[in-house]
């Protein structure tokens, strides 16, 4: 594959723009190039004549090829930046934060080309008004986007455009407070309408302006195979005064099919009318194949709204709980075309809790109208103990978010990170609504459960800019954590 070395385009915030003083950083031990805030285009890449980033993100001349890794170090980035570079399918080109040093760009990343991955960087902007800009264009043919921190776009956080991105992943990242628009703008904003696939796996959307996960499509031929599993989305919608707070929302007036909903775990504090998942808000002729698997949502107005029919749908051992209403359905003779079973809900049965075609049902009213959920499970009372999932990183050891459901609101929970940390690893555990702060625990991992206080922090207050709302506190109903190893 020919190597592009297209310059990167910088625009108006003053790219790459450098700090007035220096950051003194210890010399780079991992083998690569290096960038730093005050690198030059007549760098060698090498840690002593590191380059500017807007010289490596447009290929240092010829010098990045397919297989190479660009460390960045600590510091802030300022600009709008943007890569066209291509690696290769057994040799991608990596461009990845220094460990243990805060990178940030203070604008945007527009990454294109293809077999790229960027990795451990945090992506904002200190004025959203000004920039209107998503935080990372995620245009890249099979790129991987890892470990990142993207927040306070002025629009949404993340674009996976339509005709760009193919096999791209996001994984692992933290996205929230993004968006100024109502109904508009959402954590990730995904649509795909090629048979190649893409995949928002392990992240955590809080607190975003309308949607956590927007999968949707409205001009294009069609919406098809996107896989959205194991994310975190909590609070999303609640610092905007108008917009429809949703967590996850799959929904096309397109041709839509070959969806996986899977092993997502969905919040909403109470007193909020936030929805855990919206799947399919538009007819039928739209809506082809689902699967939902695995999920666990809480609290707000609805669980799962399912309010038009699919031609194929997969519902199985997922749980509701907490909710106003547990499910909403719609459309004709659902059990012809769903597979439902399995399911659990935490609500009394006797209460007017389950919904078809916008008439409200008890448990055992509903499953007699839609001829589902026979083998479903309901009961009133929530869980007596806390509900904790732990989920490694899958590309970095030591690595993992910890949800916990608070049920019993303890003020600690004991939590077995034997799955993520061997005896004698330095760890620190930190709240994802604080990632940059001082840890909740620290310590050296003894193979023994680890404690984590449930007091919880303030939520991030959006930057620059005006939100009629602010966040509500999640603990100590309910947190999420993220476990490092020390240095790492």
């Amino acid at each position: 594959m020919r190597f592009r070395t297209t310059l990167l385009v910088a625009l108006a915030l003053g790219a790459c723009v450098r700090e007035p003083t220096a950051i003194v950083l210890p010399p780079g031990t991992h083998y690569g190039y290096y960038v730093t805030v005050g690198g030059a285009p007549s760098g060698t890449g090498a840690d002593s004549a590191p380059w500017d980033l807007v010289t490596a993100l447009a290929g240092a001349r010829g010098v990045i090829q397919p297989g190479d890794t660009v460390w960045i170090r600590q510091g802030t980035y300022r600009g709008l930046f943007e890569t066209t570079l291509d690696g290769a399918v057994d040799a991608r080109i990596i461009f990845r934060g220094y460990p243990g040093e805060r990178v940030t760009i203070d604008g945007s990343l527009n990454a294109r080309g293809t077999y790229l991955t960027f990795w451990g960087i945090e992506i904002m902007q200190s004025d959203p008004a000004a920039t209107a800009d998503y935080v990372l264009r995620a245009n890249t043919r099979d790129g991987r986007f890892i470990n990142l921190v993207l927040h306070d776009a002025g629009i949404s956080g993340i674009s996976f455009i339509k005709d760009r991105g193919e096999e791209v992943e996001l994984y692992g990242s933290l996205v929230y407070n993004n968006g100024t628009h109502e109904n508009i703008d959402h954590g990730i904003y995904a649509h795909n309408e090629t048979g190649a696939s893409k995949a928002i796996v392990d992240n955590v959307f809080f607190n975003n302006y309308a949607r956590g996960i927007q999968i949707y499509a409205d001009g294009d031929a069609a919406l098809r195979n996107i896989r959205t599993e194991g994310n975190v989305a909590f609070n999303n919608g609640s610092i905007s005064a108008g917009s429809t707070p949703v967590n996850l929302l799959v929904s096309g007036q397109v041709p839509t099919s070959g969806m996986v909903v899977r092993d997502n775990l969905l919040f909403a504090s109470a007193g909020t009318d936030g929805v855990g998942l919206r799947i399919g808000d538009y007819d039928a002729a739209y809506n082809g194949d689902i699967v939902l698997d695995g999920n666990y949502a809480a609290g707000g107005a609805a669980g799962l709204q399912m309010r038009h029919r699919w031609s194929q749908a997969t519902v199985r051992d997922n749980t509701f709980a907490g909710s106003a209403e547990v499910v909403q359905t719609g459309g004709l003779a659902l059990v012809l075309a769903y597979s439902w079973t399995g399911n659990r809900y935490y609500r009394d049965p006797a209460a007017t809790g389950w919904e078809h075609d916008a008439t409200k049902y008890d448990f055992g009213g509903w499953k007699a109208q839609t001829g589902l959920g026979d083998a479903d499970l309901a009961g009133g009372a929530l869980p007596a103990d806390a509900r904790v999932f732990v989920r490694p990183n899958r590309y970095e050891a030591g690595r993992a978010h910890v949800i916990v459901y608070n049920w019993p609101r303890a003020a600690s929970v004991a939590v077995d990170l034997a799955g993520v940390l061997a005896p004698g690893d330095p760890y620190e555990v930190r709240n994802v609504q604080d990632p940059y702060g001082t840890p909740v625990v620290s310590g050296t991992f003894d193979g023994t459960a680890v404690v984590i206080p449930m007091s919880g922090v303030a939520p991030p207050t959006p930057i620059g800019r005006f939100t009629p709302r602010q966040a509500p506190r999640t603990a100590p109903d309910f947190d999420v954590f993220l476990v490092t190893v020390r240095g790492e």
